[in-house]
């Protein structure tokens, strides 16, 4: 088994972690590829060390290759906060929607401000056909890019301990 580095404590786990890419049809998803990442405790002497955006890079470049049509790249915060991932994504003229961490540092010029807009509510409708109310607002790093920025939750006044906030960048080329 794989050793797995868990959280910022340093704690280590047996386990085996992944890369995956997954693909949907009528509702279905489906494995495509599957990476095993080996942290660099683990690797022998003959194996290569690759990060997992390394090897997330790599799953959508083969993908490419084979002739799959990408029409949407979904990711979480590990991969949506990493340039060298989303240059990848623009490389191949992909669209996407990644999750950024709500403390998430932007540069801006010193004119320019982080604002959002109203809380916009929404019904999120599950596979099971069950609903759940949701609120979504645009969040503007300085002045409105291609790249538009999404804060989503379950609650916009106060939110739930066990609710979880995304600032998700919605790339579209336009």
């Amino acid at each position: 088994m794989a050793r797995q580095y868990l959280g910022s404590i340093g704690k280590i786990d047996n386990g085996i972690v992944s890369v995956n890419a997954y693909g949907v049809y009528c509702n279905i998803s489906f494995p495509l590829i599957v990476k095993v990442f080996k942290p660099k405790g683990t690797l022998k002497a003959e194996d290569k060390y690759q990060t997992k955006i390394e090897l997330a890079v790599e799953i959508i470049t083969e993908l490419i290759k084979e002739g799959f049509n990408i029409k949407l790249v979904l990711a979480d915060s590990l991969f949506g906060e990493s340039s060298q991932f989303l240059s990848s994504l623009a490389e191949h003229n992909l669209d996407y929607v990644v999750a950024i961490r709500s403390n998430h540092a932007v540069w801006l010029p010193s004119n320019q401000s982080v604002r959002a807009n109203k809380w916009c509510k929404f019904e999120r409708t599950f596979s099971n056909q069950k609903s759940e109310i949701r609120y979504i607002r645009e969040i503007i790093y300085g002045k409105k890019r291609a790249i538009t920025y999404w804060q989503i939750t379950t609650a916009s006044e106060i939110l739930p301990e066990n609710s979880t906030t995304f600032v998700i960048p919605i790339f579209k080329e336009i």
